[in-house]
């Protein structure tokens, strides 16, 4: 059988730290892992290719998909009015981007959703409900797994903490809209409990809340630490040494970051965001304020009960999102979108 000769279109990785280049490395790595028989796969090269897959929207990869006799796909990250509340840009920037983004998707012959809550979005957008697909997000294993105990330990005391001090863990660009602003007064309010933001300012001054969330960042409370941008490695390793994982974000589109603290057993805090259920199922604990956050943390903090019972939901959710089942989702649509 031949191979799928499939164009992966990709900027993702021109700022770092975002969940879009996250997503771009791990399904490139996942195509590396197992589509070795099946894929003849390659990034940002020319147009003769059976598939040309639109990673990451942008002006050169859409002309690509313009002029190519192969089939387009796109991938769907993200709505196109993602930017509002994001990013402190003029209306009209927000306006002629949203268009931009509205553009691509629907010149594209396929479209992949990362949450199924995009597909009703993009029909009604007017796009054909047929042409449209849900395949997740997918973490590495081999990337993010559980240290033993011996190894979280001494990695513990590398960063200063004890054995006995109880971490709660996010991993975010240092945005409002990620929630940062409760995180931090959440901090503030208990002193006993330590707190690690993973993640940096990835638009600088642009960033909504940046001025505000940068005073904080700079001269933080005792109990709160802020990594900047780290690499994936340093991220699994925080995420082992913490012993909850809490993002009180207030928009996300499929939170990578949640399926990262997964693969490593953490028990997960969200806000109540309707686009989790249909990913996570009941599989983590979620509140809608400040209070109740703080009221989750401590339930996990003080019975233990409670919280073997959401690392065996963190279990499942591994189970889940199997990566060789992702992967075959990928071969099959690749396999059945061939002109």
């Amino acid at each position: 059988m031949n191979k799928i000769k499939v164009n992966m279109l990709s900027i993702a990785d021109v700022i770092k730290g975002q969940g879009v280049e996250t997503a771009y490395n791990e399904l490139t790595g996942l195509l590396d892992k197992y589509g070795k028989d099946d894929i003849d796969f390659v990034k940002n090269k020319g147009l003769n290719y059976d598939i040309m897959h639109m990673h990451t929207v942008n002006p050169i990869s859409y002309i690509k998909q313009r002029l190519t006799k192969g089939t387009t796909l796109t991938y769907v990250h993200f709505m196109p009015n993602s930017l509002e509340g994001t990013l402190k840009l003029p209306k009209f920037c927000l306006k002629v981007y949203s268009w931009w983004v509205k553009k691509c998707y629907l010149k594209s012959d396929y479209l992949v959703v990362v949450n199924p809550e995009y597909i009703q979005d993009m029909v009604d957008m007017g796009y054909d409900r047929n042409k449209i697909f849900y395949i997740p997000n997918i973490v590495s294993s081999d990337k993010f797994k559980v240290f033993s105990k011996k190894e979280n330990l001494n990695y513990r005391r590398k960063y200063g903490y004890s054995k006995d001090d109880f971490i709660v863990i996010c991993v975010g660009q240092l945005h409002k809209a990620k929630g940062v602003l409760d995180f931090i007064e959440i901090a503030k309010n208990n002193p006993d409990i330590k707190f690690i933001w993973v993640g940096g300012f990835n638009f600088g001054p642009l960033m909504e809340g940046y001025k505000k969330i940068k005073e904080v960042y700079n001269n933080p409370y005792p109990n709160l630490r802020f990594t900047g941008i780290v690499d994936r490695s340093e991220v699994n390793t925080l995420l082992n040494i913490s012993d909850v994982f809490f993002l009180p974000s207030y928009y996300e589109s499929f939170g990578l970051v949640v399926l990262e603290a997964a693969f490593t057993n953490k028990p997960i805090v969200l806000r109540d965001l309707e686009i989790y259920r249909s990913i996570y199922n009941d599989n983590y604990l979620c509140g809608k304020n400040n209070k109740e956050f703080i009221k989750l943390i401590r339930l996990l903090k003080d019975d233990k009960k409670i919280y073997n019972k959401y690392v065996n939901c963190s279990k499942k959710i591994k189970v889940m999102y199997n990566e060789k089942s992702i992967y075959n989702k990928w071969k099959k649509l690749y396999s059945s979108i061939k002109r």
